[in-house]
């Protein structure tokens, strides 16, 4: 699926105007990312009810594939402003929060957070694949994910730095800002976007059209299961990471900082990965990534901290070869005006089992060890790492066919 004539290259303005507002609002995603779940450990004592944070990331994918058919019927790059505005907003209530009592305040806002993720999502492919050739979608890919491992290995450090010395109040800020700085950049860039065309289907039919589009292309059927098994992954781990930290000795606050290694690993993912693809194909990408990402987990199950950094460096170095693997593949394989709903769709399917999954692991972890619930995640990504290996054979036969 060829796209038109593209508008514009890697080394452009445009392109670079396109990549400092990603920049800007990936800021806000990097303080937030851990901090959130910190700080209601830190107000209520729980580390349950900072597991379970992570899992109310998750609860917009409900209503993503409409906003991803919004995406696919507006002017994108003006959806965005408003959704990061939006973000900011949201965020805005959270400097009053003061004690335990307000721990609602931070689960409601993290929802509302997560749908400006998911609306964004919804555009964000639309837009990389009316300014691109196919062949600049991969490298845009590589460039987009290293932005955003570098700013997820310094920034966790620094706002852990600040959570110390001055509280939650100074990241918030911040965040909204660099919310408010995207807005202002995609308010100021001007490009053409790809013409909204007739939709004749009934509206839900619409609505479901990633759906299906998931299912009959070959490769990216097989790949987007892979990703949801991965993504299922990094929910048990995630929902036990306070627990482990607990195990170790080490104060809930270092999670942000031990868990910034996996930017190093991702900061090599997209330097090495645009190479990679044209190398030996993105399927087998995916299959290293998955692969790597079992390695990654497994020191969970020790008491080594040390040891656990280390695993988180090839876990960011897995994962990101993986997204970008895939996410390559998914722009490359869809029309443009399909791209919201695809997009958002995944989101949907990759998130719903991931609340699920954080939800009930946070729950068990007074029933049963830590241990045990990263040993069915690695037992997951190893299924994973096994269906993204068959996929290369798929991907193989349908070529030769």
């Amino acid at each position: 699926m060829s796209t038109a004539v593209a508008q514009t290259t890697l080394r452009s303005r445009l392109f670079a105007g396109v990549v400092a507002g990603w920049a800007l609002a990936n800021v806000a995603d990097s303080l937030l990312a851990v901090i959130l779940a910190v700080w209601v450990v830190d107000l209520t004592g729980e580390a349950a009810l900072g597991g379970l944070v992570f899992a109310v990331f998750g609860v917009p994918a409900l209503f993503s594939p409409l906003l991803g058919r919004i995406a696919d019927r507006v002017s994108r790059r003006r959806m965005l402003c408003v959704t990061y505005l939006a973000g900011a907003a949201t965020l805005a209530p959270l400097l009053l929060v003061r004690d335990a009592s307000q721990t609602w305040w931070i689960f409601a806002a993290t929802i509302l957070y997560a749908g400006v993720s998911y609306g964004t999502a919804g555009c964000r492919g639309g837009i990389l694949r009316d300014l691109l050739a196919d062949d600049d979608l991969g490298p845009a890919n590589s460039i987009l994910q290293t932005i955003d491992q570098v700013l997820r290995l310094a920034l966790p450090f620094a706002a852990a730095g600040v959570y110390f010395w001055t509280g939650p109040l100074p990241i918030i800020a911040v965040a909204i800002g660099g919310f408010l700085g995207a807005a202002v950049v995609f308010a100021a860039l001007r490009f053409a976007e790809s013409p909204i065309e007739d939709d004749s289907d009934p509206f839900w039919r619409s609505v479901t059209a990633g759906f299906r589009h998931l299912a009959n292309t070959r490769p990216l059927n097989r790949m987007t299961l892979v990703l949801i098994l991965l993504s299922s992954t990094a929910a048990f781990t995630s929902a036990v990471g306070f627990a482990v930290l607990e195990r170790m000795g080490v104060e809930p606050a270092w999670l942000g900082p031990i868990e910034a290694v996996s930017g190093v690993g991702g900061l090599l993912a997209g330097v090495s990965a645009a190479w990679l693809m044209r190398r030996i194909g993105r399927p087998w990408v995916l299959t290293l990534g998955a692969l790597l990402l079992a390695v990654g987990i497994a020191p969970m199950l020790g008491d080594s901290v040390w040891a656990l950094a280390a695993g988180l460096g090839v876990v960011g170095l897995g994962v990101t070869l993986a997204v970008i693997a895939y996410v390559t593949e998914s722009h490359v394989a869809t029309p443009s005006r399909l791209q919201g709903r695809v997009g958002t769709s995944v989101n949907m399917m990759m998130q719903l089992p991931s609340v699920l999954i954080t939800a009930t692991a946070a729950g068990a972890l007074g029933l049963v060890d830590a241990r045990a619930i990263v040993a069915c995640g690695l037992v997951m990504c190893l299924v994973a790492t096994v269906v993204a290996a068959r996929t290369r054979v798929v991907a193989v036969a349908s070529v030769a066919g």
